[in-house]
C-alpha cells in the first residue's frame, strides 16, 4: 500500500479548502440559512448583556471561555470524525457551527453558572438546558438545514452538555478558591 506524501496531503487539503470556499460562495452565504446564524451568533449577546452580574463578571466570563474552548474542541473532532457535519455556517473555512460554539452554548451555560449557584440547582438546570440543546436545539437545526448527523444520535450529545458543565465549574470553582485565598 503506498502512503500518501505530505505534498500530496497538502494537494488535497487546498482542494478541499476551494471546494468550501466556492460551495460557501455559491450556495450558503446571504441563504436564510445565513442569516439565521447571523442572528444566533449576535442576538444573544446583547441580552447576556444586559442580564449578566457586572460583580461576578470575570469569574462569569472565564466559566464562558473555557465552555467556548471545550465546545469548539468537541465540535472540530466530531465533525473530522464524520459524526455530525454542518451544511451552511457564516464563513467558509472554519466549518464548525460558530454560533453555537461562541454565543448559544457559552451564553446558555454562562446564565445557568450565574443564577443557579448551589450545586443541586446547578446540576438539574443544566440537566434542562441540556435537554433543550438535545431535544429542541438539534432538531431544530436538523429541520433549518444546518446540521446534519452523519453518525450520530441526539441521545449522546444529552450527557455530554450536562458533564461538560460540570466539568467546568468544578474548574472555575477552584479556580475562584485559589484566587480568594490570594488576593491581588
Amino acid at each position: 500500500m503506498d502512503f500518501p506524501t505530505f505534498e500530496q496531503v497538502l494537494d488535497a487539503q487546498n482542494i478541499s479548502i476551494q471546494l468550501q470556499l466556492d460551495h460557501w460562495l455559491k450556495f450558503e452565504v446571504f441563504s436564510p440559512q445565513f442569516w439565521l446564524l447571523i442572528g444566533m451568533l449576535i442576538i444573544p449577546w446583547f441580552i447576556w448583556f444586559k442580564l449578566v452580574e457586572r460583580k461576578r463578571l470575570l469569574e462569569i466570563i472565564i466559566f464562558g471561555l473555557i465552555i467556548s474552548i471545550i465546545v469548539t474542541t468537541l465540535d472540530e473532532l466530531g465533525c473530522q470524525l464524520n459524526l455530525w457535519e454542518y451544511l451552511y455556517d457564516i464563513e467558509p473555512l472554519f466549518p464548525r457551527l460558530i454560533p453555537m460554539n461562541f454565543t448559544l452554548l457559552p451564553i446558555g451555560y454562562m446564565l445557568v453558572y450565574q443564577y443557579f449557584t448551589k450545586w443541586k440547582s446547578f446540576v438539574a438546570a443544566n440537566a434542562v438546558v441540556a435537554a433543550f440543546y438535545s431535544f429542541i436545539g438539534e432538531p431544530f437545526l436538523k429541520m433549518a438545514g444546518i446540521y446534519a448527523m452523519l453518525n450520530w444520535k441526539q441521545i449522546y450529545s444529552f450527557p455530554i452538555y450536562i458533564i461538560i458543565a460540570v466539568l467546568v465549574r468544578v474548574l472555575v470553582d477552584w479556580i475562584v478558591s485559589k484566587k480568594e485565598a490570594n488576593p491581588a
